[in-house]
């Protein structure tokens, strides 16, 4: 399967912030790679390993969520686009995940989760947003022009 924009981020600087979008075919074999380029540039930014698995655990758990849950036809020209931008000035990292599927805001609508039952006594779904929303310092969710917008901020500090 080809993939769009053939795995290369686009880079667009807009003075103190520097952009990079990349789009892909939401497809579940193409995780790997969707996490390897975002493992790149997390790596570019950050240093402490611990961070670096937290921005990836996360953004595997949003990748994953909308390869499975976004689009109820697999087989069709489905799209999932990730953009990624280091604000210098604030010392951060911010991801946007995109997608075209059913409208889903799971800031809402994710499953509360109860991290205190047993594991045998806690429902399925919502620990993965769950772990998102206390790993950010920000995240938000908007549906416009027919997209899911899903945005992650983690301060660098």
């Amino acid at each position: 399967m080809e993939l769009i924009n053939s795995l290369q981020f686009k880079i667009v600087s807009r003075g103190e912030v520097m952009l990079k979008n990349l789009a892909f075919p939401a497809k579940r074999e193409l995780l790997p790679q969707m996490l390897t380029k975002i493992n790149d540039e997390i790596k570019s930014h950050v240093t402490d390993d611990k961070l670096i698995n937290r921005l990836k655990v996360c953004a595997e758990e949003i990748l994953v969520n909308i390869v499975d849950y976004a689009y109820t036809d697999k087989d069709a020209d489905n799209k999932l686009f990730i953009s990624c931008e280091y604000l210098k000035d604030k010392n951060a990292l911010r991801f946007e995940f995109v997608d075209e599927g059913t409208p889903y805001n799971p800031l809402e609508q994710a499953p509360e989760v109860d991290i205190n039952a047993e594991i045998d006594e806690r429902g399925i779904g919502g620990l993965g947003i769950f772990m998102v929303k206390n790993s950010m310092d920000n995240v938000s969710y908007e549906y416009k022009d027919g997209k899911n917008i899903l945005t992650i901020k983690k301060n660098l500090n």
